[in-house]
This record gives structure tokens, sequence and C-alpha cells, in this order.
């Protein structure tokens, strides 16, 4: 028995237990005792859980007793209706997947009566109960109308009850009519009748024959003979075991206007894939009459019974609504919908609508598109792919820079990448909005190519569609990640054909370590949840680049969006220096782009580079193949040039050393202002070299060295690593000799030469305040040049980083009008009056690495 009884509400019983111990006490077992009582019930109030279960009722009487429900249900039954003297019934009910509910038990001998309650509890707990619409307009005849709801009370529609309130000529509601209700005690015509008698009102009632199912509600309206319209409301409710009621109103006006239909159109042609199709409508008062209407479909060339290609027609708000489905002939096909409807006097309207359906696309391959010429797609056709972006990353693209101090961020949100079924080549797809730009990440994609454009970049050779919308999406199937082809390479092996493809590259690790996944400047870029330190109306950027190399020394860049969650960690962890990015090897699963934008704030990023979609894609977890002979990083906040790790000397020569900041911490604490965090850096945490650095006497430039011991060391790669810029974010720095040669020497510096194939390594100018160019980095530029093999198992090592030419950078004094024009970097030309303040060279991590 699954019954909880209220102790509160055993009184009759202990009364009665009471009484039979005192009797019991007064005249031991001499004779037995017969509770003489003309009616009671050992509980008045019982809780049932919600589960099916049966439970007792005693009753005590001194003759005939017959009991019966309070209420007709179909939840519950007694095993017997009538009895005589002490006597016990059993209450058997159901199990409840509705909300709680209530039932009693009336108990009568004779004019005497008791009541026991009953209240289940239910499933749901959370009723939910809505007219789809919260108000509907009906035609002057009478009509029986139906409108759907939406409810979570499937199994407990036989206790839906409505009343109406109509209102009279004032707009002043009268009292409620009870149109539906439960069937109670003294009713008849049992449960969805009708309910109570119509009361009289001083407006007549004209709504009746209320009923409901889970699916809707069903009534009758008489004619509106008054020559105006008539408003009521009908409201919908439901009671619970504890008196809570849940309701929806539904708010009919009932006008004096007869039926009228006519469409906006009465052909229409359409695409030849499945999809739902409206036809707008310029009249149409038949909406809560859609079921009412005859519908017929006559197809110009007659198809089989199962196999018809317009289906469901209806008239909506939308106007004619149908769905087609999937044209897989050779050929257009046409049919006419024709549809009329007649009120209950006679009154007639009808409208039709010729219906053209063109053949479905066939398939184009990626080869094939390729080899379009740029422009509008004139291809009837579509490509079939996997979408290897995800439409929720804002990590996607670059953010276009449309003002001086403007990226519209919403280019990330409508642009997506899809690669062939054989993830041989990729296309990036731009849609006209992110609402658009639909396809969940590895789902499988038929892409119609009607009205779009093709955009091609001849170096390196990628390709774009734009001008898409949601229509051009014909299919998609549900993402399956383990469909997407396996496509695994080394940075060397990378092609153009691998862009806007999912790669996973393998062996690489990341050169800076001790910073985050975008070390620039924080209070340059905008200012959001994530960056609360940027800059709300004047941001300077909005990607970041990140180097990777692998063990043969090759690089690529990693690219972040500033909007991208975890790009840096926030105050909320202790992370001085700690690094948020991965400090092992591994293999990055990304997206192959060819950016546009990121090269001019941050120069040769090379031909390719890697976008991840999740920062668990970064998966470097496997121990770093590369052993670090010697790092400085200044992370120790100490201006001096002992090494973090490792034995060497940097060796300056005159030039001035001082403390600097640097860009690769990870504490944002997004109070802005504080020296400890001056909006994104590091205060001490890199360092600067100053003077003069050309030596326009001897017309060559100055230097500084790097030495080191190589001695019992070797391998099959060594590489050298800097990151760095010009001066303190001041226009008064610019200064700073732009193109520097990278020497080396095995002979302890008694002879040095050019590192083979090391291209110049160039020092950039950084973004300041005032008038900032678009082509000034916001943060270091980092570099990696691979050393000879010679530089192995050496005493001594010494690196030379030594000023190539004059070239320097100058303040283009970039507006809001010429800020496309106005660039900065390397136009400028160092003279012998550049003061030596002017003139540095600001270092955040010098490495040497070998494996």
């Amino acid at each position: 028995m699954k019954t909880i009884f209220n102790k509160q509400k055993r009184s009759v019983a202990g009364v009665l237990i009471a009484l039979t111990a005192l009797t019991t006490a007064l005249t031991g077992c001499q004779e037995d005792f017969e509770l003489d009582l003309p009616l009671a019930v050992s509980a008045r109030e019982l809780s049932l859980t919600k589960d099916a279960g049966s439970t007792h009722v005693l009753v005590y009487s001194n003759g005939d007793w017959t009991a019966r429900f309070t209420r007709p249900v179909k939840w519950a039954s007694l095993n017997k209706l009538q009895g005589y003297g002490n006597n016990e019934i059993v209450f058997t009910y159901s199990a409840n997947y509705g909300i709680s509910r209530k039932i009693g038990v009336v108990f009568e001998k004779g004019s005497l009566t008791d009541t026991v309650m009953f209240s289940q509890a239910g499933a749901i707990t959370d009723a939910s109960l809505s007219f789809s619409k919260p108000a509907v307009t009906l035609l002057k005849s009478r009509s029986q109308i139906f409108t759907p709801i939406s409810t979570n009370l499937r199994y407990c529609i036989d206790d839906l009850e409505a009343s109406v309130t109509y209102y009279d000529n004032d707009g002043l509601p009268n009292d409620p009519v009870t149109v539906l209700t439960r069937a109670e005690e003294g009713e008849e015509g049992g449960e969805g009748e009708g309910g109570d008698e119509p009361q009289a009102q001083p407006v007549e009632p004209w709504i009746s024959n209320v009923s409901a199912t889970y699916k809707g509600i069903t009534f009758e309206v008489t004619d509106n003979d008054s020559g105006f319209a008539r408003i009521a409301d009908l409201t919908l409710f439901i009671e619970d075991a504890k008196g809570e009621i849940t309701k929806s109103v539904l708010t009919v006006t009932q006008g004096i206007a007869l039926p009228a239909l006519k469409l906006d159109s009465n052909a229409e042609t359409y695409e030849g894939y499945a999809q739902d199709c409206a036809v707008p409508a310029t009249t149409n008062n038949l909406v809560p009459y859609s079921d009412q209407i005859g519908y017929d479909v006559a197809y110009d060339v007659p198809v089989a019974e199962g196999a018809e290609w317009i289906l469901k027609p209806a008239i909506t708000d939308d106007g004619l609504t149908f769905s087609l489905a999937k044209n897989e002939g050779s050929e257009p096909r046409t049919a006419t919908i024709r549809l009329n409807f007649t009120d209950e006097h006679g009154n007639s309207v009808s409208a039709s609508c010729k219906i053209t359906q063109k053949p479905y696309p066939t398939a184009a391959d990626f080869a094939a598109v390729r080899a379009l010429a740029p422009g509008e797609i004139t291809l009837q056709q579509y490509i079939e792919g996997y979408i290897v972006s995800d439409p929720d990353s804002k990590n996607v693209v670059s953010s276009p820079q449309t003002k001086q101090f403007f990226f519209d961020r919403g280019e990330n949100d409508r642009t997506a990448y899809i690669e062939s079924l054989d993830g041989k080549w990729g296309f990036c797809l731009k849609f006209a909005s992110s609402e658009d730009n639909t396809p969940a990440r590895f789902s499988k994609v038929r892409l119609s190519l009607n009205g779009a454009t093709l955009e091609k970049k001849n170096s390196p050779e990628c390709y774009t569609i734009t001008g898409l919308t949601a229509a051009n999406i014909l299919e998609t199937s549900t993402p399956d990640e383990f469909k997407i082809p396996v496509k695994t390479k080394t940075i060397g092996e990378l092609t153009d054909d691998d862009i806007f493809t999912l790669v996973s590259v393998t062996n690489l690790e990341i050169m800076c370590k001790d910073g985050a996944y975008t070390n620039c400047t924080d209070g340059y870029s905008f200012k959001d949840n994530i960056n609360p330190i940027g800059t709300a109306t004047a941001p300077r950027w909005d990607v970041a680049p990140l180097m990777c190399y692998d063990n043969t020394g090759r690089t690529i860049y990693m690219l972040t969006n500033t909007a991208a969650p975890w790009r840096r960690f926030s105050s909320g962890r202790d992370l001085d220096f700690n690094s948020v990015v991965p400090q092992g090897s591994g293999t990055f699963r990304g997206i192959v782009v060819a950016d546009d934008v990121a090269p001019i704030r941050f120069g040769d990023l090379g031909r390719y580079q890697l976008r991840a979609m999740t920062a668990e894609e970064i998966a470097l977890t496997d121990e770093p193949f590369s052993k670090t002979v010697v790092e400085w990083n200044w992370n120790d906040r100490k201006t001096d040039l002992i090494p973090e790790i490792g034995e060497g000397e940097i060796n300056k020569y005159g030039a001035t050393q001082g403390a600097a900041a640097d860009f690769n911490n990870v504490v944002c604490s997004g109070k802005g202002g504080a020296s400890s965090e001056q909006k994104g850096l590091v205060a001490n945490g890199g360092i600067t070299f100053t003077q003069q650095w050309w030596d326009f006497d001897a017309d060559k430039g100055k230097y500084f060295d790097i030495s080191f011991s190589t001695q019992g060391i070797s391998g099959s790669n060594m590489v050298f690593g800097i990151v760095w810029g010009h001066g303190s974010m001041s226009n008064t720095t610019l200064s700073g000799p732009a193109h520097w040669n990278l020497l080396y020497s095995v002979d302890g510096g008694a002879t040095f030469q050019a590192v083979p194939d090391s291209p110049i390594i160039k020092k950039r100018s950084i973004t300041w305040w005032s008038t900032t160019s678009q082509d000034s980095t916001p943060g270091f530029t980092e570099h990696l040049r691979k050393l000879p093999a010679d530089c192995f198992g050496r005493e001594k090592v010494v690196l030379r980083l030594q000023v190539a030419d004059k070239v320097t950078d100058i303040d283009p004094k970039a507006t809001s009008s010429n800020y496309l024009t106005a660039l900065g970097i390397e136009k400028g030309t160092l003279t012998p009056s550049v003061a030596a303040g002017n003139s540095q060279a600001r270092i955040g991590t010098i490495t040497v690495r070998y494996n």
C-alpha cells in the first residue's frame, strides 16, 4: 500500500482507539464490546504517491451505508459501494502522469454523511497550458471553431475546465459563465458535456459546446446579427490537488465580415529541393477555419497515390502554406492548388495558385567550381561537403576593419568553412547574416550555388563563395565527427589545396610558452566580458598570431580572435607569468587559412595559418620534443641579463639597459590603470636596449651578441627565437631600426658569418594611442631561425643581431579618412639627428632550443 496518512487528520480514528481501550479496561474480557456509532470513518484525508496502488478505509456504522465518488473519474475505483456495520472499503488508483489530483468518497447512512478526500501526487509539478494564439477573429456566421493549445497535461485533459467572460457594448466584462467543467456531485451529462446551464446575462451568451483534447479546444459560436463586433474571453484552466490553478485565455472576437481570401500571386516557381513554402495573401480572414477549407491539388501530370509532391496545404497567417517534396526528375513539374470555403449561410470564396517546381539540382564537384571564372556562379547545381567550422565559435575568421577604429565582429558569425567529402579541397562560405549560417559543425551539407558569387585569391590559391542565404542550404545531416576525413600532415606537407579544410598538423610546439594565446595589449582591443580593460570606442586590433614550430624548424602561426573565451585567463587565476598555452608538443587540429587581415598588423605570417574552433583541439599534450639551451624571458621582473633557463651571456656593447613591460601576462583584473596591470602588460617583464643603432662614421649597423655553450649537445635541429618590437608604445620611440641580420660564430666570436637561409629579422613599431596606423602591431612579433648544424658541440657559440640598414618607421598621422593609406611601417630612415632615447630594441623573449 502506497498511502501516506495525514497524522493531523486522524482524530476520529484516535478517538475510536481510545474508546476501545477504555472499554476493555473497564469490562475486562468478560464480554464483547460493540462500538455503536451511527457513521464514522478512520480518516478524512489521505495523501497518495503518484504511483498506482490501493489503500483501505475503515467505516464505522450501526446500520446500512453506501459509498460513492464526489464526481465520476476514470483513475480510481472502489471495491464496494455499500455495506453494513463496521466494515472497510478498498480504494484503488492508477498511476498519475499528470498534475496532482483529488477525489472524494462520500459515505451515507440515511441523512448522515461523511467524506474521505484522496489527494494523489502527480508526475508533473510544473503545469503548462497555453493557447497557440492569444486571440482569434471570426466571421459573422455561426460555426464550429478548433483552436490549438500547447500543454503538457495530456494525461489529465478530463480535468480541464473552461469559462467565458462576455463583454458588453461598453467594453465591460460580465460575470464568467462556466462552459466546461468536471462532472461534480449531482450533475448530469458526465464529463466533457458542457457543465452548468448558461446564467442570465446582460449579454446573450454566444459561445457553447466547449470540449477539449490535448491538441486543442473546440467550441461553437452563433450567428452575429448585432451589426457590430462582439468580444469574449474563453478561459481554460485546471486546478491541482492543492488548489493551485493553471490557466490560459483566448480572446474571441466575432465580427460581421463575410469570407474573404485573395492570394498575392496565382503562380509561383520553386527550386527542386524539399522545402516549406508560403504564398502571401493580401486579403485573408479564413485562418480560424483552415480545417474547414476544401483543398484540392490538380497535378498536370497525374501522380500515383502516395507519390503526391505538394503536401499539407493550409491557410495560415502567412497565407497559403504547403510543403514540396524533392523533385528527383529531370524536368520541371507543375500543379495547381485550389481552395474554397463556404460558411453556414452559403457565402463562398475560392482561390488558386499554379505551382512550378524545378528539378533538383545536380551535384558539382569542388574541382569544377574552382575552375569557374570568378564572379556570379551560373551553375544550377549544388556542392556537397562537410562543415568543419563551428557557427558558435568566435574564432572562425578575422574581423575586417571597416573604420579607423572599428572591426566588424559580425563577419565571424557569417562565415563558415566547407570541405569536400574526401577532404581534398575547401571553400570559405560567406552568408548574408548569422541567422543564415545555421549548419552545425561536422554536418554534411548540400549547398545550392544559385545566386552565389565566386571569389578567387591567387597567392596562395584559395576560393570564397559569397552571397549565400539560408535558401542555399538544401539539405543537412546530423553532425557526425567520425565521418570527417582524417587529414594529418606536417607543416612542410601543407599545400594550397588544404586551405579551408580541417587538418591535424603534427609535431608542433608553441615558441613563446610563457604567455597567452593572444600576447597583445588588451587595452587596445575590444572591451567586453572577456576583456574588461579594453576600449569600447576605439579598438586597434581583434586577432593575434602565436607562432608554432615543428621538429624540423618550420613555423606556422595560429590565429586567435579576442572574442574567443579561451584566449587568455582572467584575474580569477593567480597566474603571474605562468602560461595559458600548452607547454608540450603534439597535434594541432585546426582549419588551414590564408589570412588577408592579420599580416597587415603583424607582418609576414607565412603562406598558411591555423584556426582552432576549440582550445581542446590544440592538443600539445606530449612531452616537448625540444630542449632549451638558454632562454631569457625576464619573468623574474629583474632588469639583469641573467637567463631564466640555462647559461649564457648577452653583450649589449654600450647600449643602455632598462626594464620594459611584457605582453605575455595572463592576468587582467579589469580594474585598469594599476601599474601591475598596464592594460594587459606586466611591468619589468621585458628588457630594452637603447642607443643610436647606426654607426654613421663607419656606415654600418651596430649590434648585440648572445653567447652560450653547446658542448656535449647533439641533435638534428637547433633554433633561435626572439620576441621583440620598437620602443615604449610612444610615437617618440619610432626610430628603432627595423631590419636586423642574424650572424653566428662557432669560434668564440673571432669570426662571424650569416646564418644560412635566414631572411632579415624585422622589428616593428608597437601600437600607440594617439595616431596609431593600422599597420602598427599591438604586441611584440615572434621570429624563429634555424641555426646551422655546426652550432652543435661547441664550447662557445655567439649569435649576433646586427642592424642591416637605416630603415625605420614613422608616425604617419593617420586619420579617420586616410587610415587605409597612412602607413608607418618601414617608411622612415635613420639619421644622425635621431636621439638615442628614441631608438630602442624592446625584447620579451630570447631562446635557443634544439631537438
